[in-house]
């Protein structure tokens, strides 16, 4: 995959010293701060967690019609 280094991937704010880093970056050029990469396993956590929440909120929805 070739990877256009022009392109503008926008910005996020260093938790640590609240200055603005390219979201292309994983550490902070002023800090050092390391942003950290979720693992497939914390998005597969992530996902299941929404879709928990999801039936949840879908039954209280339909028990709150029954009664």
């Amino acid at each position: 995959m070739k990877i256009d280094p022009d392109r503008d991937f926008g910005t996020r704010e260093c938790p640590s010293c609240n200055v603005e880093v390219a979201s292309n970056l994983n550490r902070c050029q002023i800090c050092g701060y390391a942003f950290l990469q979720p693992n497939s396993r914390q998005r597969g956590m992530r996902l299941w967690g929404a879709i928990i929440m999801l039936a949840l909120i879908l039954i209280l929805t339909f028990a709150m019609y029954i009664n």
